[in-house]
């Protein structure tokens, strides 16, 4: 007798292994099918799988009637899922940060993080002792924007997306040390010299869909490309891909030398919302801005980074909180 999916869904849990069939490619990854339940998924993949292959795979959670994975190679079920006393909705935000966004490529200034739209950012110099109602504040009045930190003490300089009060993304610079750091590490940094000695720090809103486009550098899947596909063709295609699945995703710019990204372009469930210019921190609308930038950076290299549109649903609580014990127990006198 065939198993019911309906029935199986109810049964899985982030964390859970299984094992798919390969079915067809898919922006980002491949459809599958996992067995023996039949159930449809999505399985975001860098590499190459050959189609009807059976790979095994970590369940992350569903996303309407279809499953969202993680490639079990990279991952598989993680210590601190097997062992978390969370909900459903903290695990599957667990697994997938455990999986994909691990690999950085682009060098990312503090500046990647477009500026205030309307009002001016709230200016205030933080003290470590402030440190914990600080991130709680946030958190509370479920914050979407960023801020920005700027430590002289520490030779540093950051800046943290937020997203209905979870850190969806962070920059992190310090003299020392040039090369960029994953989310999770910049996010330590972060924290860490925050704790430290006293900091100026300014605090902005974002428009959400602009925010949520933007995580997908952080915390999305970045689609391969070849690198003999022209820069307009391939965006337009890419564009309207997401405009067909309602996904939500980043185009990034990037000059070709150094591979610091110059623009990015927006799209959130599907619809371009628009293109900033780092360089002249410049925002529009209209989506024949990303050509131009094209036209301006001659040689530059795009890349597609896509965040899963069940990131922003009630299965996933999305977001790192800064007011948790990974970020906040180094500190003794900042932790009860």
């Amino acid at each position: 007798m065939p198993t019911d999916p309906s029935s199986e869904t109810t049964k899985l849990k982030p964390g859970d292994s299984l094992t798919c069939t390969v079915k067809s490619p898919a922006t980002g990854g491949y459809f599958v099918t996992l067995i023996p339940s039949g159930i449809e998924g999505f399985l975001p993949s860098q590499e190459t799988i050959d189609i009807g292959r059976i790979v095994p795979a970590t369940f992350v959670c569903m996303n309407g009637e279809r499953a969202l994975l993680a490639y079990a190679f990279m991952i598989g079920t993680t210590e601190r899922v097997q062992l978390s006393t969370a909900s459903d909705s903290e695990n599957a935000f667990a697994v997938w940060a455990d999986s994909y966004p691990r690999s950085i490529r682009l060098r990312r200034a503090v500046d990647l993080i477009m500026p205030p739209f309307v009002s001016l950012p709230k200016q205030q110099n933080l003290s470590p002792a402030d440190l914990m109602e600080f991130f709680e504040t946030f958190e509370k009045n479920e914050f979407t924007g960023c801020i920005k930190m700027d430590s002289r003490a520490e030779l540093s300089r950051s800046a943290i997306l937020y997203y209905h009060g979870r850190a969806v993304g962070c920059v992190y610079t310090t003299k020392p040390v040039k090369d960029p750091f994953p989310i999770e590490m910049a996010l330590e940094k972060t924290v860490e010299d925050l704790s430290k000695s006293d900091t100026d720090v300014e605090s902005y809103d974002l428009p959400e869909q602009l925010v949520l486009s933007m995580s997908s550098l952080f915390l999305g899947v970045v689609v391969e490309r070849s690198e003999e596909t022209d820069n307009k063709e391939y965006t337009d295609e890419m564009i309207d891909q997401l405009a067909q699945r309602k996904e939500t995703g980043c185009v990034t710019v990037n000059e070709k030398s150094s591979q610091t990204p110059c623009g990015l372009g927006f799209i959130c469930n599907g619809e371009f919302k628009g293109a900033y210019s780092i360089e002249e921190r410049k925002f529009r609308a209209d989506r024949p801005f990303v050509h131009e930038l094209f036209d301006k950076f001659v040689g530059a290299k795009v890349d597609v980074y896509i965040l899963p549109s069940v990131m922003a649903s009630d299965s996933v609580r999305f977001g790192y909180s800064l007011t948790s014990p990974q970020f906040m127990s180094s500190n003794d006198e900042l932790w009860p």
